[in-house]
């Protein structure tokens, strides 16, 4: 089996750590849950001896507060839109795609998520102020749980580096 070096292998989790960092800025990608698995892999190569039980459990529920978000920010009114499943659904795939067609950071994401839901709730209703309601309620859905994602996992790093620079 490959030995690392306690030091080497600080350098790769943290450098990896900073990559998930920047990755957090993907909108389709899963941000908050990377860095905690680089964390928690890096706990368990060094026997929890850098990155603490306590820190371990921290970082956990910080990832799960972000996995779940969907379910508990309704109850917070962040989705009381009045948005339908389908206008949903458009404004997922409009997201999805936009990323992809609209190359530009971000950019691309959020003009294929409003997009989705105008045209969903245009094909629906035929209201085009109901549409431009929809899209205004997508993207500010969008920007609470981008905002939520990059913070987490912000949160999440700065757990790993006090863990490491407390047991140093």
């Amino acid at each position: 089996m490959l030995e690392l070096s306690p030091t080497l292998l600080l350098i790769l989790a943290t450098a990896m750590m900073l990559v998930t960092l920047v990755l957090a800025f993907v909108p389709i990608l899963p941000g908050p849950l990377m860095p905690w698995a680089v964390a928690i892999v890096y706990g368990v190569f060094t026997g929890w001896t850098r990155i603490t039980p306590l820190a371990a459990v921290v970082m956990t529920l910080l990832m799960l507060v972000c996995v779940t978000a969907d379910y508990w920010r309704p109850l917070l009114g962040a989705k009381s839109t009045g948005m339908g499943c389908r206008t949903s659904i458009g404004s997922f795939a409009g997201g999805f795609i936009g990323t992809f067609l609209i190359p530009i950071p971000l950019l691309g994401t959020v003009i294929g998520l409003v997009a989705g839901a105008l045209v969903m709730e245009m094909a629906q209703f035929g209201d085009l102020q109901k549409a431009m309601g929809a899209g205004k309620a997508a993207l500010r859905m969008f920007v609470v749980g981008y905002a939520l994602n990059i913070a987490i996992s912000v949160a999440i790093f700065m757990v790993y580096v006090i863990s490491v620079l407390t047991t140093g």
